[in-house]
């Protein structure tokens, strides 16, 4: 009997553990704003929160339904939703191309897998300059003018968070 309960013990102390490390995955802004609770750029905050120091929400369309990443409880892989960080999806940068912007393989609901690009802009400049980089992000684009996969959400942002953003990504080693 006391083998079960310490079996039972350890099973519930391995999923704990588990949704810490995919809450912290799934939203790194916060790990990042609860240890420093500053940034050192817009850029760099709206990278990790989907907000900018002028207090705007930085919201989306289409993309990934942020709860249904890593076999999240939505059910879909595809939200469709409008959200940010206050909206209905919890979606950042950092979401799917991670805290350094090399991107990486996610696995989704149904076990489908996405394949997010390396952001940074040392990956990027042989391909991108301003104006695709821009078209990228707000309109899905890429830089042959074909659409990326409905996985990229399309960002409504301003053009000085846009460029506050692109700055940021040229830091990143």
């Amino acid at each position: 009997m006391n083998r079960k309960v310490q079996v039972i013990a350890n099973s519930f102390l391995a999923f704990i553990i588990a949704l810490l490390i995919v809450t912290c995955a799934s939203h790194p802004q916060s790990v990042v704003s609860s240890q420093t609770n500053t940034f050192r750029s817009n850029g760099e905050r709206i990278y990790f929160t989907s907000m900018s120091d002028r207090g705007t929400n930085i919201t989306y369309t289409g993309g990934v339904d942020s709860s249904g990443m890593m076999g999240g409880s939505s059910g879909g892989m595809m939200g469709g939703s409008s959200g940010g960080m206050m909206g209905s999806g919890y979606l950042t940068c950092a979401s799917c191309h991670g805290p350094n912007g090399r991107g990486g393989i996610h696995t989704m609901t149904g076990m489908q897998t996405m394949n997010a690009p390396d952001i940074r802009w040392s990956a990027l400049k042989g391909e991108f300059n301003d104006e695709k980089f821009r078209l990228a992000v707000t309109q899905g684009q890429d830089p042959d003018g074909t659409q990326l996969n409905n996985y990229m959400p399309r960002w409504e942002i301003k053009n000085d968070d846009l460029a506050d953003l692109m700055a940021y990504l040229k830091t990143l080693p």
